[in-house]
């Protein structure tokens, strides 16, 4: 844990976008997100591996990061480079546990106010599950649409996140940047695989 905290500081470097798809002729950008919602709702199980900044004032910790999702069941592996430690959040709707290479193990009801707590960092997981799909969380937002209908920038829960370079994965396009930010904190998240969860599987524990 105190190797995850102690990590220098480090940019996360942005690479080049790819242009998105013709938009169909004769679909409105609302329409055509109506149809990608229902589309995106379909995705319950699926796993995600990438890298993640988590940005405070003039710190920044820079990660790997696999998460898989299946329903409400998840497990999200954080790696530090150059083995500066590692951790586990494992969870549900009902509760999560936090796992340390140094063998910790703490269990709260919220993964974001156990990040906090143990970490300081600001890292919105309850919605981020479903941001990195592109949708917004259940709940009050403000969304903004790009001309092909997809989410181009959302407002929700105090974060503003904008949504950048989608890529077609899992039969439809899913962002392969999710930027979110505060007055408080940054997390950037750039994701380099999408592969979906057999129906069968458990999420490794």
């Amino acid at each position: 844990m105190k190797q995850l905290l102690t990590l220098l500081p480090v940019l996360l470097l942005i690479g080049c976008t790819t242009s998105p798809p013709h938009p169909h002729s004769g679909i409105s950008p609302e329409q055509s997100w109506q149809l990608r919602q229902q589309q995106l709702q379909g995705l319950n199980r699926w796993q995600i591996a990438g890298r993640l900044a988590v940005i405070k004032g003039h710190e920044a910790w820079h990660m790997s990061l696999e998460w898989q999702q299946l329903a409400e069941t998840y497990a999200i592996h954080i790696t530090a480079p150059l083995g500066q430690g590692a951790m586990r959040l494992e969870g549900d709707t009902q509760s999560v546990t936090l796992q340390t290479d140094e063998g910790e193990s703490i269990t709260a009801q919220n993964p974001d106010w156990l990040l906090y707590q143990q970490l300081g960092w600001q890292v919105p997981v309850s919605a981020l599950r479903y941001w990195v799909l592109g949708l917004p969380a259940p709940g009050e937002h403000t969304e903004t649409l790009d001309d092909y209908g997809r989410l181009s920038h959302l407002q929700q829960a105090g974060w503003e996140i904008e949504f950048i370079d989608y890529q077609p994965e899992l039969g439809v396009e899913l962002p392969r940047k999710v930027f979110v930010s505060n007055h408080q904190a940054k997390v950037k998240l750039v994701i380099s695989d999408w592969s979906t969860l057999p129906a069968t599987i458990e999420v490794d524990s």
